[in-house]
């Protein structure tokens, strides 16, 4: 099948979508497919968003959001409908819903999302306090698209319920799949076994923390769970990556900040590589959090996740299988000894970290994501499904 895969930016860079559109199509071709790429481009904004922009922050103090507008989407659309006319793909897969919805080709078209506007507002800080401008504009423009949709897929049953309860689109277009781990190799089950019988066996327990947002990454409760374990007679410690946030002195103690780390860098890579080897979880406890396909490689290297019950993350992470969820209204403490009563137990601790493995290896990785992908568009196409 010819298959072209757009996205905004180049969809083959690992720099786009934090490599999600790279990945899928490295799957398809594997599979056999013909996959053209389609990088989308943001216009150039008209003058008068700005000035819209300064008065509607002057007046209301709200914030006029231009990627949702006609204008900027229009343009897009035409970008897309050129592209398609030119390679005449059997099919057209859409990184974000967004791009598709003033397109008028007619070959059958997969939107592949993490969420829906509607679920973004309030959510997160960079969808709060909106003007009612742009709220109006992005929940027609999230309308159009998925209305024009052959098929929509999400990653998480949180954005496909939204889908069909804020959009009213037929349930039998909307589905589930969640994404893998951006990795360019995967770990052995040999290496990860072999990392599960060191880890199990260190004197301090290492949570690493990987993100660039301190803040919406839940990384103050973070930091509370990690006193509160020493406090319980577990030595362990925060292990920061992607960001360096200010902390107190009382706990310094706890905590190694190593900063941004770029995986462009190869000894930079190499040391994210080792930390997920040998760290006993990742410790991501994220307010707001579409998916996360970090979570997704920490399950690849065999790693528990502790991880918040908040957006699509529970597609990921089941609690008490592959990771703890800290539950609405549970504090960092309270998950604290949920999690000591796991780690004190050599059994019960390697028995998480192979789940977290199987979760990768069964279901979150892209080569289960594309054969569930094909499922969906064979009949789309008038191709038969695979047995």
């Amino acid at each position: 099948m010819k298959i072209a895969v757009a996205s905004l930016h180049d969809p083959r860079s690992v720099k786009t979508w934090s490599g999600t559109p790279a990945h899928i199509i490295a799957a398809l071709e594997k599979k056999g497919h013909k996959v053209v790429s389609i990088a989308l481009q943001k216009p150039t904004e008209p003058w008068h968003f700005d000035w819209l922009r300064r008065i509607y922050f002057k007046t209301q103090q709200k914030w006029f959001l231009s990627i949702v507008e006609k204008e900027v989407l229009e343009d897009i659309g035409r970008q897309l409908d050129c592209a398609v006319a030119k390679a005449e793909p059997d099919l057209v897969v859409i990184m974000h819903s967004d791009f598709l919805a003033y397109c008028t080709f007619s070959v059958p078209s997969i939107v592949v999302h993490d969420t829906t506007f509607a679920s973004l507002v309030d959510y997160y800080p960079e969808f709060t306090n909106l003007t009612k401008r742009s709220i109006q504009a992005g929940n027609d423009m999230y309308q159009r698209a998925l209305d024009k949709a052959s098929a929509a897929v999400f990653s998480a049953g949180w954005a496909s319920q939204s889908a069909i309860t804020d959009y009213k689109v037929d349930p039998n277009k909307i589905f589930t799949i969640p994404f893998g781990a951006n990795l360019q190799e995967a770990p052995t089950d040999n290496d990860v076994e072999s990392w599960i019988e060191k880890r199990s066996l260190a004197a301090t327990c290492r949570f690493l923390f990987l993100g660039v947002n301190w803040g919406r990454k839940g990384g103050p409760d973070a930091l509370r769970f990690v006193k509160e374990l020493n406090k319980l007679g577990i030595p362990s410690q925060l292990v920061i990556a992607g960001c360096s946030p200010v902390i107190d002195k009382d706990s310094e103690p706890y905590v190694q900040q190593l900063g941004f780390l770029s995986k462009d860098k190869p000894e930079e890579s190499r040391l994210l590589e080792s930390l997920l080897q040998t760290s006993q979880a990742l410790l991501v406890p994220s307010v707001a959090e579409c998916f996360g396909c970090v979570y997704c490689e920490a399950n690849a290297y065999g790693l528990p996740v502790l991880a918040r019950d908040t957006g699509g993350i529970p597609e990921i992470i089941k609690d008490g299988k592959n990771g703890l969820l800290l539950m609405q209204g549970e504090t960092p403490e309270s998950l604290a000894l949920r999690w000591a009563k796991i780690y004190s137990s050599k059994d019960a601790y390697q028995q998480m970290s192979r789940n977290a493995r199987t979760e990768y290896t069964t279901r979150l990785n892209y080569g289960v994501f594309v054969e569930k992908l094909e499922a969906i568009a064979f009949p789309l196409v008038k191709m038969p499904v695979k047995a």
